[in-house]
C-alpha cells in the first residue's frame, strides 16, 4: 500500500500584513515540513492599503508553492477566505490562518496529525490572548452571545485558526453565501472535530485593521446568520410593552374617571407610543437585516473578483486533472525574472555572437563539471561531431555506439565522415555492455562513443580497461547525463571531450538549441573554436574542417541562469526517481545506480501500449525512448556495421519514460505510481 504524502492547502487573508509576512512563510514552511505534508501556500490579498502584494510576489518568485491572488477590491475576511479556498479547491485538505502572527503556524503539525486521525474539522480555540483589554472585552462578549444565542457548541474562546477536510471545503464553497460568519458556518456544517487550544499572542507589526464598527458589523452578521433569537426577542419586547402601555392607559382612564388622577393622561399615553415605536423601529432594522442577508444571497454578482494572480495556479489534487511528462514553464518559473532580465541584457548588447554570455557560460559550466576548458556549440549533435574530429579521428574510422539511444547519436558518428559499429547495452542499467564493446571493437573500431543513458553512468572502469587494450578513443556522449558522477568524477571527464546537449528537456536546458564540447586538453580546445566557426583562424582564413555551429549569446544567458539552479533541480530530479525505484520495482525500472541524476525515468512493462493507454486514460503523459535500437532502423543499419544486440533490442520493445521533471509536485508523482500499480501488467525485458 503506497504512503501517500497529503496535499495542504495554508490559505492566508492578507490585509496591512506587509511586515509579518515573511516570518510567517517561514514558520508554515517550517511547520508543513515538520507534518511531512505536501504544501500550496495561498495568500489572497484583500486590497492591502500597504505594500503586501510586493512582499507576496517576491515569495511567489522564490518558492513555487506559493501562490497570490489579489482581490479586486477590499471585500472582507470571510469573502478573502471564500476565494483562498476556492483557488485550491481539491487539496486534501486545507489550514486558514490570519496573517498577523498571533495565531502559531506551528500547530500544523498537530492539526494535521487530529485530521490524520480521521477529524474532518480541527480548530484552535483561544484559551487567552494578549490583547489589548477594550479588543478582549469586545471579543469575550461576543462569543459568549454567540454561543448562547446562535450556535451552542463554538468553542468558548472562539477560532479563526482552522483545518478543514477536502469534503468540508466542498460543502463550504457550495453554500455560497456571501454575508454570514465562515467560523459559524464550518460549526453550523457539524462535521466530527478536535479542539486544539492555545494562547493568542501579541500582535507583532503594525495595528490591527479591525475598525469598533467592522467589529460590530461582523457580530450582528454572525448573530442574525445563525439564529433567530434578535426577532424573537424584539417580539416578546414588544408584546411585554404592548401589555404595559394597555395596562397604563386602563389605569389613566379608571383614574380619571374615578378622580384618582386630576392631570390629564395624554402625555403618558404619547410617551408610551413612543416607546412602541421606537421599538418597532429598532425591530424593522433587525429584520431588516435578515432580508438584506437573504437579498445578498439572491443577487447575480460574484463573491468575489480576483484582479491578479501570482505563482503558479494551485494544481488538481490526487486522481484530478493531467500530469504533463514536462512542463518548461513550471520548470522556468523559479527563475523568471533571472530569465527574463538576461534576455533583455542581451537584446541590449552589441555582440549578439561569440560575446561575453557564451564566454562567461563556457568558463563557469566548465568549472562547475571541474573541467578545464568548455566550448559552447549549436546543439548536442555537433558536439559529437566535432569532438570526435577534435580527437583526431578521422573520416573512414570506426567508432563504436552503443544499440540503444537516440538516433543523433549514430547520426553525428555518420556526418563525421565515421562508420558506426553498433555494441549491445547491459540488461540491467541499459549502458554500453563492456564486454560488447571488444566485441565490437574487433571489427575495426578506433574510438567508441559511450552515452551515459537517461543519466545513469556507464561502467567507465571496465570500459577505460577495453579502450586502453584496444586503442580506442573514448568520446562521451553527456547529453543526459548533466551532473551524473562516477566516484566523484564527473561524466565526461573520462575520455578526451566529451558532448553536451541543452536541449529544453535536459537537466541543463536551454530554450532552443545548444551544445557544448568539454575537454581537459587546451589544443583540442582551440581546434574546437576554430571548427565551431568554419574551421576558420583569427584571421579569417580556414585551416581546418569545420562549419556554423556556434551557441549564441542569448541561449548562453538563458544556460547561465538555469546552471545557478541546476544543483537543486537534480536534486528534484532524483527525489523523484527514487520514489518511483522504491515502488515500482514490478515494472523492472532502470536503476537509480549511485552517481546518477535522473534525466528520465524508465520501466520496461511487457505490454508497453497497453501500459501506456491505462496511464493515458489516468490523465499520464508517457514517452518511449527509444523504440527501435538502432540497428533495426534502416537507414543507420545499411551504413554501419554491428555485433549481436539482443539486450537492446528487446529493451526497446519495452521501455516506457515516466514523468519526471524538477516542477514535479510529490502528489503528481505519487498518481503516476499509484496508476501504474493499479495497471499490474508485469514488466518486460
Amino acid at each position: 500500500m503506497l504512503n501517500l504524502r497529503p496535499r495542504i492547502a495554508v490559505v492566508v487573508p492578507v490585509y496591512g500584513n506587509e511586515q509579518s509576512l515573511p516570518e510567517l512563510y517561514e514558520r508554515i514552511v517550517a511547520a508543513c515540513d515538520k507534518a511531512n505534508v505536501e504544501l500550496t501556500l495561498q495568500f489572497v490579498n484583500d486590497r492591502s492599503p500597504d505594500d503586501s502584494q510586493s512582499v507576496i510576489e517576491e515569495l511567489a518568485r522564490r518558492d513555487p508553492r506559493v501562490c497570490g491572488i489579489l482581490l479586486s477590491r477590499n471585500h472582507g475576511s470571510f469573502v478573502a477566505i471564500s476565494a483562498g479556498l476556492a483557488q485550491v479547491a481539491g487539496h486534501d485538505a486545507a489550514v486558514i490562518l490570519s496573517a498577523d502572527l498571533q495565531d502559531p503556524p506551528e500547530l500544523i503539525e498537530d492539526m494535521v496529525a487530529h485530521w490524520r486521525e480521521g477529524k474532518k474539522v480541527v480548530l484552535c480555540s483561544r484559551a487567552g490572548r494578549d490583547d489589548p483589554f477594550a479588543s478582549r472585552l469586545f471579543a469575550q462578549t461576543f462569543q459568549w452571545l454567540f454561543r448562547r444565542i446562535a450556535l451552542k457548541d463554538m468553542p468558548p474562546g472562539g477560532f479563526d485558526f482552522c483545518l478543514l477536510d477536502r469534503a468540508v471545503v466542498e460543502v463550504l464553497l457550495q453554500s455560497e453565501e456571501k454575508k454570514t460568519s465562515l467560523v459559524g458556518l464550518i460549526v453550523w456544517a457539524g462535521f466530527d472535530r478536535a479542539v486544539i487550544s492555545y494562547h493568542r499572542a501579541q500582535r507583532k507589526h503594525g495595528r490591527s485593521m479591525w475598525s469598533l464598527g467592522r467589529k460590530i458589523s461582523y457580530a450582528l452578521q454572525s448573530i442574525v446568520a445563525f439564529s433567530s433569537f434578535p426577532i424573537k426577542l424584539f417580539g416578546l419586547m414588544g408584546l411585554g410593552l404592548t401589555g404595559l402601555c394597555l395596562a397604563a392607559m386602563v389605569y389613566i382612564v379608571l383614574g380619571s374617571m374615578a378622580g384618582i388622577i386630576t392631570t390629564p393622561g395624554w402625555p403618558s399615553i404619547m410617551l408610551s407610543q413612543l416607546a412602541v415605536i421606537t421599538l418597532l423601529f429598532v425591530g424593522f432594522a433587525t429584520i431588516g437585516g435578515y432580508l438584506w442577508i437573504n437579498l445578498e444571497q439572491t443577487r447575480k454578482r460574484p463573491l468575489f473578483i480576483i484582479d491578479k494572480t501570482v505563482g503558479r495556479t494551485a494544481r488538481p489534487a490526487l486522481g484530478e486533472g493531467r500530469v504533463a511528462f514536462f512542463d518548461m514553464a513550471a520548470v522556468s518559473e523559479p527563475i523568471a525574472p533571472q530569465l527574463a532580465k538576461a534576455a533583455t541584457d542581451v537584446l541590449s548588447s552589441t555582440q549578439i555572437i561569440l560575446g561575453p554570455n557564451v564566454a562567461r557560460f563556457e568558463r563557469e559550466f566548465a568549472a562547475w563539471l571541474g573541467a578545464r576548458h568548455c566550448v559552447g556549440v549549436a546543439n548536442g549533435t555537433d558536439a559529437i561531431t566535432l569532438a570526435l574530429w577534435a580527437a583526431g579521428v578521422k573520416p573512414g574510422d570506426k567508432v563504436v555506439v552503443p544499440a540503444l539511444t537516440a538516433p543523433p547519436s549514430a547520426v553525428a558518428v555518420l556526418r563525421a565522415g565515421c562508420v558506426p559499429v553498433f555494441a549491445d547495452v547491459e540488461p540491467r542499467t541499459l549502458t554500453l555492455d563492456p564486454d560488447s564493446l571488444r566485441r565490437a571493437a574487433a571489427l575495426g573500431a578506433t574510438a567508441v562513443l559511450p552515452v551515459h543513458l537517461y543519466g545513469v553512468p556507464c561502467a567507465m572502469g571496465p570500459i577505460l580497461g577495453a579502450a586502453s587494450d584496444l586503442g580506442l578513443t573514448i568520446v562521451e556522449d553527456c547529453a543526459q547525463s548533466t551532473g551524473s558522477v562516477i566516484n566523484g568524477v564527473s561524466c565526461g571527464l573520462f575520455g578526451k571531450a566529451a558532448a553536451f546537449s541543452f536541449y529544453p528537456t535536459k537537466n541543463l536546458g536551454c530554450y532552443g538549441d545548444g551544445g557544448a564540447v568539454v575537454t581537459e586538453d587546451g589544443d583540442m580546445a582551440e581546434r574546437l573554436r576554430r571548427m565551431r566557426f568554419y574551421g576558420q583562424d583569427a584571421s579569417g582564413e580556414c585551416v581546418m574542417i569545420g562549419f556554423n555551429s556556434r551557441l549564441d549569446e542569448m541561449q548562453a544567458a538563458l544556460l547561465c541562469e538555469r546552471l545557478r539552479v541546476l544543483d537543486k533541480d537534480n536534486a528534484a530530479r532524483n527525489r523523484i526517481a527514487a520514489f518511483y525505484a522504491e515502488r515500482l520495482e514490478p515494472l523492472n525500472p532502470v536503476p537509480m545506480v549511485r552517481g546518477r541524476a535522473a534525466h528520465l525515468f524508465v520501466v520496461r512493462p511487457a505490454d508497453r501500449q497497453g501500459f501506456r493507454d491505462h496511464l493515458k486514460a489516468k490523465g499520464i503523459d508517457t514517452g518511449v525512448h527509444y523504440p527501435l535500437a538502432l540497428n533495426r532502423h534502416a537507414y543507420l543499419a545499411a551504413n554501419s556495421l554491428s555485433v549481436d544486440c539482443p539486450n537492446a533490442e528487446a529493451a526497446a520493445a519495452s521501455v516506457v519514460s515516466l514523468p519526471c521533471h524538477p516542477a514535479m509536485h510529490q502528489v503528481e508523482a505519487e498518481r503516476v505510481v499509484a496508476a501504474c500499480l493499479e495497471w499490474g501488467g508485469g514488466a518486460g525485458a
